[in-house]
């Protein structure tokens, strides 16, 4: 028989230690509480804690759709929290009748804290020093789900909310990650929020997230939102996407404004029953399909029988046409998952064909070709599926959206309720892995309706309308301010082509091109077709009904004719290594010529010089392949409009060297010295500037070696700051390479430096070419000199070569 200060749980005793034994009487009474009787009490505690654990889990397991989730519940659920995250999971029934954990008093001492500085000041803002709700995001996980707290299923729904692909979601679990969550409150005229991050011991972030407080309620406190079960919230909510998709067909615009043609890919994938699907030649008649957008991945960073799995995905060929195994139905099963799944969603939202690039376009195939018609590819969709969910093609789309495992409910703190907020469709654009693909680009741009899908939920975009997967406890996403809109929207290319603003239509593609550059390829060389659907949208934009350009445009590898000198003045945000420059693909004056994934400014106030002058398109010594003229470009499109990309392309390709003419001089004078740049650099917290006081009266120059900025001063005029493209390579390589033309300028080179005048406050820096005493290479740039607007006064105009 136990002893009267055992419990028995279950099967097993729970006792103090002997020490702490209380002696036994026959009528024992309440007292106030012993060391004994907090031990087994907190044993207790630990046991019915794990026990309920176990239960919810027994439950959960029984319900399991799929491997995966089983997978999930194996390791997220079993977790034993420590002594002090059981005192944090502790929780109590607030003032509003809701849950509360002790890591959320802290929340409520913030709300206080600022209840206190708006009693001293009305109008005062700022943000709150942090403070740690939970020790991890597993500890918050619990808390969320098995304590049943208001507050943290809020949080840990934004921290789930804010991750775009499956894996982000799988990295919050991961042991690395789990770090203090914290949060500080943000107080702003338009409105508090709740900061929330999960730092690294240093103070890196990891992984931050928003959630909004208003005093104003969505539904009463108190009441439950009716919804759907655990198990159909986990997925994706078609019936709201079916409508949505069924709206724009039948109720907008966009097809009978945006569509290019009435022509389906040459190959589509049918979706048949059973699983099955098969590769068709595109009808006569256009049909509705839907064209998947996504990423392969990076070849580099995953095990070759993977990438040799994506690349086996392609459709073999057999005489000039797709292979019998392709042609004849065969399992979805064999294509990577991303593929699997886009097939799923197409035939959720009743769609019967799917167009997926390295299935639909056969091994063999003219791919030069293929890579120019993208504009009729993703113009003619249904909708373009764009798998922001995965990073490369044998991850899946469909995760288990585990931000909705429990039901949204009111929750009030104080006097403030706390909501999710939708992430805006443009920071899902900038994030990975859509904004990583240089493919991805123009088939965004080119799609008049695009469903982006991530890890969570779902965004729909279209000319007349955005939306998002809804919730019933959601707002929206703070409409962004024009100070703030740096971005493009994902139609805004095809709404101006549609109605030919010209000037626009420049604006777009510097937006384009400064997206561009930031991106990655396979293949190097891939660098203008992976582009040139967008070159051909641009051209078609300045043609007439026949055919014929209203204006004298021409495509200039990646630059066009009409405003070259804006587009001659792109600048690097900071000089990159020159190992990876493309000046094999393109030549030095062309952006094209940059390494991959390089940050760029194309867009900057300009105002053309009347001095500067486009003079023609130059053959090069040692490019013998012929430069279409514009003339000609002209009159093949008239008589076969499919010719149009390829001719584009072709001449994007081949230009080489171009003349033109301007104001021409040296940058930096002969009788110039050389100080370094810790010399003349001026700081004083945030301002940034030069001081020149130890040397009175003299010419000279300074070169910054970390960052590529170039300083030209005369003895009694302003300074002069010119950005280089290229870092100095190091001293050895730079010899080593000295015979193959080395693209970066070498340290004592400075003063062979040259410019000419593109803009009013605009100029190219030149260097001679090695070898060539008439052609000239790009080095750099040099922007808003306003110390020196007289820089090219007096000055004669001069033909050159750029190459």
């Amino acid at each position: 028989m136990a002893s009267p200060t055992c419990l028995r749980l279950g099967s097993t005793l729970l006792s103090p230690p002997t020490q702490h034994r209380l002696p036994v009487t026959a009528h024992t009474t309440m007292e106030t509480p012993t060391p004994a009787t907090y031990y087994w009490v907190q044993r207790l505690g630990r046991r019915l804690y794990g026990r309920k654990s176990q239960l919810l889990d027994s439950c959960r397991s029984r319900h399991c759709t799929s491997t995966q989730e089983a997978h999930y519940q194996h390791h997220a659920y079993h977790r034993v929290p420590s002594p002090h995250a059981q005192d944090l999971l502790r929780v109590k029934t607030n003032e509003h009748g809701q849950l509360q954990c002790r890591g959320c008093d802290q929340i409520t001492y913030l709300l206080r804290w600022a209840e206190a500085e708006r009693r001293k000041d009305p109008n005062h803002k700022g943000t709150s020093p942090k403070r740690i709700i939970h020790n991890s995001y597993v500890e918050l996980d619990l808390c969320a789900r098995i304590s049943n707290c208001d507050a943290c299923q809020i949080v840990r729904r934004a921290l789930l909310l804010d991750q775009i692909t499956g894996r982000d979601a799988e990295r919050l679990r991961h042991t690395d990650n789990q770090w203090p969550v914290q949060v500080a409150l943000d107080i702003r005229p338009g409105g508090d929020s709740l900061q929330v991050t999960i730092e690294k011991g240093s103070g890196f972030p990891l992984f931050s997230a928003t959630v909004v407080l208003s005093q104003k309620p969505c539904l009463a406190v108190g009441k439950k939102t009716k919804g759907p079960s655990a198990a159909s919230r986990l997925r994706p909510n078609f019936e709201e996407l079916r409508q949505v998709v069924s709206n724009c067909h039948d109720n907008h615009q966009c097809s009978s404004r945006y569509r290019w043609n009435s022509r389906n890919p040459s190959w589509l994938l049918e979706i048949l029953g059973d699983g099955n699907v098969r590769v068709i030649p595109g009808p006569d008649h256009l049909v509705p399909y839907v064209v998947l957008s996504y990423s392969w991945g990076d070849p580099t960073t995953m095990p070759a029988e993977e990438w040799a799995r994506i690349k086996g995905a392609s459709t073999k060929t057999v005489n000039g046409v797709p292979a019998p195994e392709r042609t004849n139905p065969f399992p979805r099963s064999i294509l990577p998952e991303t593929m699997q799944d886009a097939i799923v969603i197409t035939q959720e939202l009743d769609f019967k064909y799917i167009w997926i690039d390295n299935v639909c376009i056969p091994k063999g195939t003219d791919w030069d070709t293929e890579a120019s018609l993208m504009h009729e590819v993703y113009g003619n969709a249904a909708f373009t599926l764009l798998a922001s969910s995965s990073t490369k093609a044998t991850e899946p789309m469909l995760y288990d959206r585990l931000a909705w495992l429990q039901e949204p409910k009111p929750c009030k703190l104080r006097n403030h309720f706390l909501y999710n907020t939708q992430k805006p469709l443009h920071e899902v654009r900038l994030d990975p892995p859509a904004s990583q693909r240089a493919w991805t680009l123009q088939e965004e741009r080119l799609s008049p309706r695009i469903l982006y899908w991530t890890g969570q939920r779902w965004y729909w975009s279209c000319p007349e309308h955005q939306t998002v997967e809804s919730s019933p406890l959601d707002l929206p996403s703070p409409a962004c301010t024009s100070e703030d809109q740096t971005w493009s929207p994902p139609q805004r290319f095809l709404d101006v082509c549609r109605i030919g603003d010209f000037q626009s239509i420049d604006q777009e593609w510097l937006d384009i091109v400064e997206a561009y550059t930031r991106r990655d390829l396979a293949h190097s060389a891939d660098r203008f077709l992976a582009i040139s659907g967008l070159a051909v949208r641009f051209l078609e934009a300045k043609m007439d009904g026949g055919g014929k350009t209203r204006v004298s445009e021409q495509y200039l590898a990646g630059l066009w004719r009409e405003d070259l000198a804006r587009h001659l003045s792109w600048s690097v945000a900071s000089a990159v290594d020159s190992k990876g420059s493309h000046q094999d693909v393109a030549p030095s004056w062309s952006w094209a010529s940059l390494p991959l994934c390089v940050n760029t400014k194309m867009r900057h106030a300009f105002r053309q010089s009347p001095h500067f002058q486009f003079l023609g398109v130059r053959q090069s010594s040692f490019d013998h392949t012929p430069v279409i003229p514009t003339a000609t470009l002209n009159q093949q499109v008239i008589t076969d409009p499919r010719l149009r990309s390829k001719l584009v392309e072709q001449q994007g390709r081949t230009v080489k060297q171009i003349e033109i003419k301007g104001r021409f001089r040296r940058f930096i004078s002969e009788s110039s010295c050389a100080v370094s740049w810790e010399a003349i650099e001026w700081k004083r917290g945030d301002r940034v500037g030069f001081n020149f006081e130890e040397f009175p009266g003299r010419d000279l120059h300074s070169r910054n070696h970390d960052d590529g900025r170039i300083v030209s001063k005369d003895a009694h005029g302003g300074e002069v700051v010119g950005q280089l493209d290229y870092l100095v390579p190091p001293s050895g390589a730079y010899f080593a390479n000295k015979k193959s033309d080395s693209v970066a300028l070498a340290d004592g080179e400075e003063t062979e430096l040259m410019c000419l005048e593109l803009g009013e406050l605009a100029m190219l820096l030149l260097q001679r070419n090695p070898g060539s005493a008439e052609t000239w290479r790009r080095v750099g740039v040099c922007i808003g000199y306003g110390q020196r607007k007289g820089f090219f006064y007096g000055c004669e105009s001069r033909k050159l070569i750029l190459a």
